[in-house]
């Protein structure tokens, strides 16, 4: 038997349990953000998953890659973005080893022997991961959308542990030991709650963007529009309140910007829904404040005590992160400044600074993708990432009126260029899953276009 026939007997069970596996990976996404998740193996359970699922649909697409011909106009967007991402690392790790001849550095060298390999077996796993399951799911129009359903399907459990996590703190119900951060810290004077829903994410900014991708995906998936807004949009936003995390509220009044804004342009989207949302918004916040004044203040009290040291990069330990490594970036030479000190070098201003007000060590991330990119990959390494996110955002921008599948491709898109503001979810699996369930939409929404001009014709 040659290796022919064995491919055509055994290709049809090898792609079912590889679509099954990256359900499961698009499953588990959210739970990346549990440090004891993580932590299951001697290696990142995440890294395991990501090495493990993009393996072997790189292993797939070679053996099948004479099959696996249907793609779609997003392909190339796909490819220049992840090209331009794949130049960028590549400059970087030159600068890097140029880098390490002018610094002299211990805990340089350490970096570079241990954090860069790891942070770049995780990029070459996440790009196989992203582009090779779009490949597999391109070429497969019945099992595609059900695949990437899992995604916010998954989010559910999310939210019901998150309920189980509300009724721990209102009534003393026993609860899972995860030891997340969901106390209230950095806030002056009595707060209404003393708790913050975290879910079984390590932190509430862990838990928003998952929650926002509930609000979104569901929305396209749940057909009745009413059992969306009662079983998914009321329960999610009720949980979100809960998170008091001012990013994740940050980014929910963005995506709601920014939805307004384009339906204004959008011909058929009735311009009086606009007005009725801010409107709706405001009678409720106005009934509350009639009912009980205090409540209100009270109830936000977690974020709104935080309001003197939020933006404040003497005060406060985000901020610090996000100003510093502009300064720093040309501190050793001009070649580290233009192309970086190397992909997971912030871990090595982990090891070597500290933020002045608290007196401890930086994180290993400044937990917003562009200025990690910036620090790492260097002023043109950032360039060369913008140019390919913004070829994707004006793709997006172009079809998004086509039909729903693009719309909900393109909201999501932004979401996920807001989330990366301030979670460095470009070294999670919930980055480069979303960008794959992005890819997904679009085939499908490229495919129910041709469809409806076919039957037009």
């Amino acid at each position: 038997m040659n290796f022919s026939t064995l491919m055509n007997k055994y290709e049809p069970r090898m792609k079912q349990i590889i679509l099954i596996l990256v359900a499961g990976y698009l499953f588990f996404a959210q739970f990346s953000t549990q440090a004891k998740y993580i932590k299951l193996l001697p290696v990142p359970v995440p890294a395991v998953l990501t090495l493990g699922v993009g393996s072997l649909l790189f292993l797939y697409y070679v053996l099948n890659r004479k099959r696996l011909t249907q793609t779609s106009e997003f392909d190339k967007y796909l490819k220049r973005f992840l090209i331009l991402f794949l130049i960028s690392l590549a400059l970087a790790i030159l600068s890097a080893f140029y880098t390490a001849t002018v610094l002299n550095s211990v805990e340089y060298m350490n970096y570079l022997k241990s954090s860069m390999i790891t942070r770049l077996a995780y990029y070459l796993s996440f790009f196989m991961f992203v582009y090779f399951g779009y490949r597999l799911l391109a070429n497969e129009p019945k099992d595609n959308e059900s695949i990437i359903k899992v995604y916010p399907l998954s989010i559910s459990l999310l939210v019901a542990v998150a309920f189980w996590q509300l009724a721990y703190f209102m009534f003393n119900i026993p609860f899972l030991n995860l030891n997340t951060r969901s106390f209230v810290h950095s806030v002056e004077g009595v707060t209404l709650f003393d708790f913050r829903i975290t879910s079984f994410t390590n932190e509430p900014s862990y838990m928003g963007p998952f929650l926002i991708d509930l609000i979104i995906l569901a929305f396209l998936f749940v057909k009745r529009k009413w059992v969306y807004a009662v079983v998914v949009l009321i329960p999610t936003l009720f949980i979100l309140a809960f998170t008091f995390s001012v990013s994740a509220y940050f980014n929910l009044v963005l995506v709601i910007g920014f939805l307004m804004v384009y339906l204004m342009f959008h011909p058929r989207f009735p311009k009086k829904i606009l007005w009725m949302i801010p409107l709706v918004g405001i009678i409720g916040i106005a009934g509350l404040y009639l009912v009980n004044p205090d409540l209100l203040a009270k109830f936000f009290s977690p974020i709104w005590g935080r309001r003197d040291n939020l933006f404040d990069p003497t005060q406060s330990s985000r901020i610090y992160m996000y100003v510093m490594p502009f300064q720093w970036l040309f501190d050793h030479s001009i070649v580290s400044g233009l192309f970086g000190y190397g992909p997971g070098a912030y871990e090595f201003l982990a090891g070597t600074k500290i933020v002045p007000h608290t007196q401890m060590s930086l994180a290993i991330s400044a937990n917003n993708m562009f200025i990690d990119v910036l620090f790492e990959q260097g002023v043109i390494g950032l360039l060369l990432l913008l140019t390919g996110l913004i070829s994707i955002a004006v793709f997006l921008l172009k079809n998004g009126m086509k039909n729903m599948y693009y719309f909900i491709a393109l909201v999501e898109y932004f979401h996920l260029m807001v989330t990366s503001l301030y979670r460095a979810d470009y070294v999670t699996p919930r980055f480069w899953a979303v960008l794959l369930v992005i890819a997904v939409l679009v085939k499908i929404g490229e495919m129910k276009h041709k469809d409806k001009q076919n039957v037009m014709e």
